[in-house]
């Protein structure tokens, strides 16, 4: 028998950040629990970033994740985007190293090719490979938590493809 890694996927976002766990054991996935983490949009950054950060260390200590993995920022043309999901991408880290976990980071274009097998995949393949690939029973609601869940996806694909 393998032994059981438990993964927290992470899809930033400054209004909303998604959330996914998953088990992998004996190189099977199971789904464990996937959401949001809501801000007020009009909430300034600083609020914004402090109940990310504290939802994220709410989960890790009630889930306890082996590893958090967390969707790198794209480029856009507006950079106070870019400046912002980098912000989310650190107090995300903040929060798993403050706890002694791992964080690894793969980018979109990984993360499609890991669960639809193709780069340029739609948000909707993606939720829709997501729910296949762990047999929910009814569909992922978000497509912040199913990307979040792709990026737990994407990690373990890749772990248990090294392990061998």
């Amino acid at each position: 028998m393998g032994v059981a890694v438990r993964a927290l996927g992470i899809d930033p976002g400054t209004i909303v950040t998604g959330f996914g766990l998953i088990d992998e054991e004996d190189n099977h996935l199971f789904y464990v629990s996937s959401g949001t983490i809501n801000s007020p949009q009009k909430a300034d950054i600083s609020s914004r970033l402090q109940r990310i950060y504290s939802e994220t260390d709410k989960m890790i200590h009630t889930y306890k994740p082996d590893a958090v993995i967390i969707e790198k920022g794209f480029y856009s043309k507006n950079v106070q985007t870019v400046i912002k999901l980098a912000q989310v991408n650190g107090i995300v880290m903040l929060a798993a190293v403050n706890a002694a976990i791992p964080v690894f980071e793969y980018t979109p274009l990984e993360v499609k090719l890991a669960v639809a097998g193709y780069g340029a995949a739609r948000k909707e393949q993606v939720q829709h490979m997501v729910g296949q690939i762990l047999k929910t029973d009814k569909p992922i609601d978000s497509h912040h938590a199913a990307d979040a869940l792709a990026v737990a996806i994407c990690f373990l694909h890749r772990k248990v493809r090294y392990q061998k």
